[in-house]
């Protein structure tokens, strides 16, 4: 591997180069990733921090959503000047603040099986920080086909779950879901309830999972991790791959 860091990154980077799973060989893996945050609210907003400041060299941003004043509980990127803004260029703006090196591809509009298909095959890394399930299973279809590991996690109350998916490897959304998720007529995660922290905590630990998979540092992929922050508990559930999913060919 030919290391590229120039003075700025090494000093900007020391604090994660000083540590032996990481290194300047691992930063420089960090630098050479792309990412894709699907979603730029809750979740979205510490994932892209932290995916921004630790370094990672691509991240594209997608999100057809426009900043409104009850995000602003839990969408730490966004503040009252954002307010009617578009998420994904107020977000990319911001993260360009923390850190001019990276690069960022904006995509303005809601996921969509159309839209997967055609930009997650660029992409090295998929992360879900969306709020519904009807797209999630879009996600999760479209980075099955395209072999790509997604980071999923979903949020509500003082709760939150988070499952690293690798095609071929692990369990995936529909070996978790296998009869899908009944829907109760418009209802989405917008009307449920959420304290700030809990995205905060769920999309931190999305962006731990995209570093340590990037430098190769063994994750829990046999299941799902149940976070409950009202009583501070952490659970790591055991899921098998369905032989009959789509994710297990």
């Amino acid at each position: 591997m030919i290391l590229s860091l120039n003075n700025m990154q090494q000093e900007m980077y020391s604090r994660q180069i000083m540590m032996r799973e990481i290194g300047e060989e691992g930063q420089q893996k960090l630098m050479d990733t792309s990412v894709l945050v699907v979603g730029c609210g809750g979740l979205g907003s510490p994932v892209l921090y932290y995916l921004t400041v630790m370094g990672t060299g691509h991240i594209g941003l997608c999100d057809g959503d426009t900043v409104s004043l009850p995000n602003l509980n839990r969408q730490i990127l966004f503040t009252m000047e954002d307010i009617g803004k578009s998420k994904a260029e107020t977000a990319k703006a911001r993260l360009i603040t923390l850190n001019p090196s990276i690069k960022t591809s904006v995509y303005g509009q809601y996921m969509d099986e159309k839209l997967a298909d055609s930009i997650i095959p660029e992409y090295d890394i998929i992360v879900d920080c969306l709020d519904n399930f009807e797209t999630r299973f879009i996600l999760n279809d479209s980075c099955i086909k395209a072999k790509k590991p997604l980071i999923h996690a979903g949020i509500g109350d003082f709760y939150g779950q988070l499952l690293t998916i690798i095609p071929g490897k692990t369990p995936c959304l529909r070996c978790l879901f296998p009869k899908g998720i009944k829907k109760q007529g418009d209802v989405s995660s917008a009307l449920f309830g959420v304290v700030g922290t809990t995205p905060g905590i769920l999309g931190t630990l999305q962006a731990i999972e995209v570093m340590k998979y990037i430098l190769g540092i063994p994750s829990f992929l046999e299941g799902i991790l149940v976070v409950d922050t009202l009583n501070q508990t952490m659970e790591k559930v055991e899921i098998k791959q369905n032989p009959k999913c789509m994710c297990f060919k």
